[in-house]
């Protein structure tokens, strides 16, 4: 036997592990792919690729804004209906107090509230935080503009907002005419507040 394998053509013994080595690359091909098959994504439309990304707002500009139920400092109920019962536009900030973005911009808010508040509402709605730490927060910075809170994340979910600070634009009739994602400055207001008609 050891002679018959001895005068084997080194070619076929060549052959016969290229052979071996092919299968076993097969099988963990095979499980491999078998692995990646799995997933955590469902789709909910046929043909529609799902995967998970970065957080976007939903583009609401043009529809109305949504009621929802929020919170004032001291815990009592709110419905956004009452923003607009006045005839004035309003401005819509959705912050909280571990935004770094939130904290810097709210200044420019403060003094935009200071030079047009009394012809546009200024809501700051908090997401996260408790009356106490939002309270705290704002008293800190100087913000005298409502202050709301969605600890349940009513309006958030309702308005489609997940990118914080998320700031609305609305007129009188409750129309969302401009929607801006990120740190707002003075000079993003004042155009934002044209568009609204503010002068």
């Amino acid at each position: 036997m050891k002679d018959s394998l001895r005068r084997l053509n080194p070619f076929v013994i060549a052959a016969i592990a290229a052979v071996t080595a092919s299968a076993c690359a097969i099988v963990i091909i095979g499980s491999l792919q078998q692995d990646s098959n799995k997933t955590d994504v469902v789709l909910d439309q046929p043909g529609v690729y799902q995967e998970p990304g970065i957080g976007t707002n939903a583009p609401v500009v043009g529809k109305q804004l949504k009621n929802a139920d929020v919170q004032d400092l001291n815990d009592g109920s709110v419905n956004t209906s009452t923003l607009f019962t006045d005839g004035k536009p309003a401005l819509i900030n959705y912050w909280f107090s571990n935004c770094q973005p939130c904290k810097r911009e709210m200044p420019a808010l403060q003094a935009a509230f200071a030079q047009y508040g009394t012809q546009v509402n200024f809501v700051g709605i908090n997401t996260q935080d408790s009356p106490e730490i939002a309270s705290s927060f704002v008293e800190d910075i100087g913000v005298t503009y409502k202050i709301l809170r969605d600890p349940n994340g009513e309006s958030v979910v309702a308005n489609g907002v997940s990118t914080f600070p998320t700031t609305f634009f609305v007129n009188a009739a409750g129309t969302i005419i401009k929607q801006i994602a990120g740190e707002l400055t003075a000079d993003d207001i004042t155009a934002a507040l044209k568009e609204l008609g503010v002068q």
